[in-house]
């Protein structure tokens, strides 16, 4: 957050940290975006909080291996074909 103020001038307060990871996308990745962007992708069905991931980890070290994750597939992505076979 600090290098990205810096760099940016955009303060951690106005920040939005969150992951994307499998099934939605198929790799782990982190985002920082301004709070007024809406980036695609950020949405609750699709991204998950950093805090709150942090947060159930140290709850729960293996609290995402006990939970059920949900999830938004678009018609033309092919897990979505895949379910459908």
């Amino acid at each position: 957050q600090e290098a990205i103020t810096k760099r940016f001038g955009v303060p951690g307060s106005q920040l939005r940290v969150y992951l994307h990871y499998q099934p939605s996308y198929y790799h782990l990745h982190v985002h920082f975006t301004a709070l007024g962007y809406d980036a695609p992708g950020s949405a609750v069905e699709r991204a998950h909080l950093l805090a709150d991931v942090i947060d159930n980890l140290e709850l729960d070290p293996a609290f995402y291996r006990k939970r059920a994750l949900t999830f938004t597939l678009r018609a033309d992505e092919p897990l979505w074909k895949k379910f459908q076979e």
